[in-house]
């Protein structure tokens, strides 16, 4: 090869030469700079094609997030007279949230010398798998004076308004004056209980 080389003509020898460095030039280009960017446009398609995949699950959530609004209008609509039922503590106290509640109805039916005390708080049984809210019954007691007809028409009142509360008790004493009867009540309201797991 060097004595074929030293035997070529001066024109030929330089055309051989250059031929062999833009050969080289050539190789280096593709694996430094072609080989690299091939690689990195593989990349670049694969990620477009996550990003094209990751806008279409989100274009159908979008699509689909007027369905679960609706549904969850719905839930909460029909939640609404379960949690309107629900007896919540004021200052610490059933009595004094149920009586905030019962006062208009009581007032309206026109029971008089109203007292409210607190009776125990009955737990319900827990169905399984223990749910993380457990649920319960707190009970208050009502003692007023009226008439048979206020007594009906407050309980009426109460069936209407507060349909979830539930009689648990009902006692009446008979009295000389028919419009001061004397009754006592124990009222059941939905409640929370305590947490099973936090």
């Amino acid at each position: 090869m060097k004595g074929g080389l030293q035997s070529m003509a001066p024109n030929a020898k330089r055309a051989f030469l250059t031929t062999i460095v833009l050969g080289v030039l050539a190789a280096a280009i593709y694996f430094l700079a072609v080989e690299p960017a091939i690689a990195s446009l593989s990349r670049e398609r694969t990620r477009l094609e996550e990003l094209k995949e990751s806008q279409r699950r989100m274009t159908t959530d979008l699509n689909s997030a007027g369905t679960v609004q609706k549904t969850l209008e719905e839930l909460e609509t029909e939640m609404k007279p379960f949690a309107a039922a629900e007896l919540k503590p004021l200052l610490g106290s059933y009595a004094m949230r149920a009586k905030s509640l019962l006062d208009p109805l009581i007032s309206g039916a026109g029971l008089t010398d109203v007292e409210f005390s607190e009776e125990p708080t009955r737990k319900l049984p827990a169905p399984l798998p223990m749910p993380r809210q457990l649920h319960a019954r707190a009970a208050v007691r009502i003692t007023a004076k009226g008439s048979y007809q206020a007594i009906a028409s407050f309980l009426l009142m109460l069936e209407k308004n507060l349909p979830l509360v539930s009689l648990q008790s009902l006692q009446i004493q008979s009295q000389q004056n028919p419009t001061k009867q004397t009754t006592t009540m124990i009222l059941e309201w939905p409640t929370k209980g305590a947490l099973t797991r936090k």
